[in-house]
C-alpha cells in the first residue's frame, strides 16, 4: 500500500502548509487549551467545507472519460476500491 501512497499527487505546497497548520492548532486547542468544543466545531465547518467542494471535485474527475478509475487511484494513492468508495461518499455528500 505504501507502493501506491508513493505515486500519489503531491499537494501544493501552500496547501499542504495551510492544512498542517489547521491540524497543529487542533491539535494545540485539545492538548494544550483543553477546547474539545472548540475542536468540534472546527469539525464542522471542515465538514461543511468538503461538502462544498467534494462533490464537484469528484464529478469534474469522472464526468466523461478524461481520467481512468486506474488514474484516479493513482492520484489519490490508493486501491481503485477505495478510489470508488470515495468518490461514490462524495457523489452523496451533495446537496
Amino acid at each position: 500500500m505504501d507502493e501506491v501512497a508513493d505515486r500519489a499527487v503531491t499537494l501544493s505546497e501552500d496547501l499542504a502548509a495551510l492544512l498542517q497548520q489547521v491540524r497543529e492548532r487542533l491539535d494545540q486547542l485539545l492538548v494544550e487549551e483543553d477546547r474539545p468544543v472548540m475542536v468540534l466545531k472546527a469539525a464542522d465547518e471542515l465538514e461543511e467545507i468538503v461538502a462544498s467542494v467534494g462533490p464537484t471535485a469528484a464529478r469534474l474527475l469522472t464526468r466523461g472519460e478524461q481520467e481512468t478509475a486506474p488514474e484516479i487511484a493513482q492520484a489519490l494513492g490508493m486501491t481503485e476500491k477505495a478510489a470508488r468508495a470515495r468518490l461514490n461518499h462524495y457523489k452523496y455528500l451533495d446537496r
